[in-house]
């Protein structure tokens, strides 16, 4: 395990000062993003997706369908259009004001009764004359751009997907800060399953046991606040026996775990404030030897990853880390083994834009972070998996994971 790992799992909670982003480093996210629209000619961002209201403005865990939008000018501070429904929710959570709202009922002053038509009568008021409008399509249902689209005008509204990711690929120090405390709650979920990880035991009471050490663990995090929810909304992905560890996604369903066989454990997406992680490791079932096949794959998986990690620095590209594992996999004989990349960006979103795949050129940069998982899967034997969240450092990588964590096999 490696210092900073083991420092978090030790630390008690109510004695650890928790960093947040402050009003200065929202207001550098801001005006990093105001750059990055007048270089792309984006006269507004008009956003919905959860994570970039978080990035932004700090609001997080409304638990709501209607669109909330957050809108930034080229200059001054970002402000939400949101149904009134949450426009209390918004004020309790973050200091970004509401500046409009919409309403699904008549008012004897008419108001704006859909998203789309508050939006646009919001950015007629502090934007008259903007051209371009940056929406971002990935994490906006499709109805909604559609509607928004139509609202403001087809020709004036952009995907602005690939500039938002571009933001996301660096982290700050506070969003470091807390993609570690979601670290600490992924082992403390690893300890609780390798506890009940047992012949004659169904997955089900293993995710189980993770949930509620997960819950358990960022309730004390959270420390009593009345705004935060301290459920981990993130995937909880296991797998026992050949058949079912060689599909890369199982959820923990209702199979019964067997003696000499393994559980492949994968934890991925946000943990704690939203932020996310992406953590696996194989459980070895009982005490019966696994078979010599599956023995092989596990080490083999093990010596992919550690190949791929020692690729791992600033100037390296996301190609050559994910060459460093197929190599090691292909060394095992088998045919067409691989069912995913061996990364990906990670910690703002579930998914931050960078990709460890084939001829993939970006240049890994310090202030990445990045899942390393690259895995074998072989139809009669079974998959595994050890994967880690890693930070490119200046002269490196630090693995932020709890990395000697269920490494033995």
């Amino acid at each position: 395990m490696n210092e900073n790992s083991e420092n978090a799992m030790t630390a008690n909670p109510a004695n650890s000062r928790l960093t947040f982003p402050s009003d200065a480093d929202y207001r550098n996210r801001i005006a990093h993003a105001q750059a990055s629209m007048k270089q792309a000619g984006i006269d507004v961002l008009a956003l919905s997706g959860f994570d970039y209201l978080r990035f932004f403005t700090g609001l997080n865990g409304l638990p709501v369908g209607r669109p909330i939008w957050l809108v930034l000018l080229q200059e001054g501070a970002p402000a939400f259009v949101s149904p009134r429904s949450e426009a209390k929710e918004i004020r309790a959570r973050c200091a970004t004001p509401v500046a409009a709202q919409w309403v699904e009922w008549e008012e004897p002053v008419p108001a704006p009764m859909t998203h789309q038509d508050a939006l646009a009568k919001y950015i007629g008021e502090v934007a008259a004359h903007a051209r371009t409008i940056g929406v971002d399509f990935n994490s906006t249902w499709a109805l909604n751009v559609d509607l928004v689209r139509q609202a403001l005008g087809a020709e004036r509204v952009k995907d602005v997907t690939g500039l938002l990711r571009g933001l996301l690929a660096i982290k700050d120090a506070v969003a470091i800060d807390v993609i570690r405390r979601s670290t600490d709650i992924v082992a403390h979920q690893v300890i609780a399953c390798q506890e009940i990880i047992a012949p004659g035991i169904p997955e089900w009471k293993v995710a189980l046991a993770s949930f509620n050490a997960a819950t358990e663990r960022s309730a004390q995090w959270w420390s009593g606040d009345e705004e935060q929810s301290p459920f981990v909304q993130g995937m909880q992905m296991m797998g026992s026996g050949h058949q079912r560890t060689a599909r890369c996604h199982c959820a923990g369903g209702g199979r019964i775990m067997q003696d000499g066989e393994i559980l492949q454990i994968c934890f991925c997406g946000p943990s704690f404030f939203g932020h996310a992680i992406g953590y696996d490791r194989p459980f070895r079932i009982g005490s019966k030897p696994m078979p010599a096949d599956l023995r092989k794959l596990v080490d083999v998986a093990r010596e992919a990853q550690e190949a791929a990690l020692a690729k791992i620095r600033p100037g390296v590209t996301a190609g050559e880390v994910h060459a460093a594992a197929v190599a090691v996999i292909e060394s095992g004989g088998w045919d067409n083994p691989f069912l995913h990349r061996t990364g990906r960006g990670i910690g703002y979103s579930d998914f931050d834009g960078l990709e460890l795949k084939a001829g993939s050129t970006t240049v890994l940069e310090p202030g990445m972070v990045m899942t390393v998982e690259p895995a074998p899967y072989v139809d009669g034997i079974g998959g595994a998996r050890f994967g880690d969240t890693v930070l490119v450092t200046e002269t490196g990588h630090e693995v932020l994971t709890p990395f000697n964590l269920g490494r033995d096999i």
